[in-house]
């Protein structure tokens, strides 16, 4: 089995963004299990559901442009250069792709992280707590 391109790389990791950020429900969690975190839970899926509902087919084809064009400009870099993350605000490639694209940031899953290693797989996160994961 031969080993990917870098390009290939990116197409997934960007075709999973846009999976877990616009096509998957209650996709924050914050992992504060107390009352007052479980407000949070709520407040933060409420938003980002009625956000999911703004994004449409073209604002999605921008976004994964703009992600596209910046994650092979990091290509051969140090290798947090194609780091997406989001804490609770987006990393600036994140951001920079939703204000291209006209998506409020608040659809991206909190406290989720990917990159792509040097054999071109993608790693990260998913939400707190998260299982490490390699694609």
């Amino acid at each position: 089995m031969s080993k990917r391109t870098y390009k290939e790389a990116v197409d997934i990791t960007i075709e999973w963004w846009v999976e877990k950020s616009f096509q998957t429900n209650m996709n924050q969690n914050n992992g504060d299990n107390s009352p007052n975190g479980g407000m949070s839970f709520m407040l933060m899926n409420t938003a980002a559901s009625r956000f999911q509902k703004d994004v449409t087919e073209e604002k999605i084809e921008k976004f994964k442009s703009k992600l596209t064009e910046t994650l092979l400009l990091a290509e051969g870099k140090h290798i947090f250069a194609n780091k997406l993350s989001v804490d609770y605000d987006p990393n600036s490639i994140l951001y920079d792709a939703c204000k291209f694209a006209e998506i409020n940031t608040l659809c991206l899953p909190s406290k989720t992280v990917t990159w792509i290693n040097k054999d071109n797989e993608i790693e990260g996160r998913y939400q707190y707590g998260g299982e490490h994961f390699k694609l």
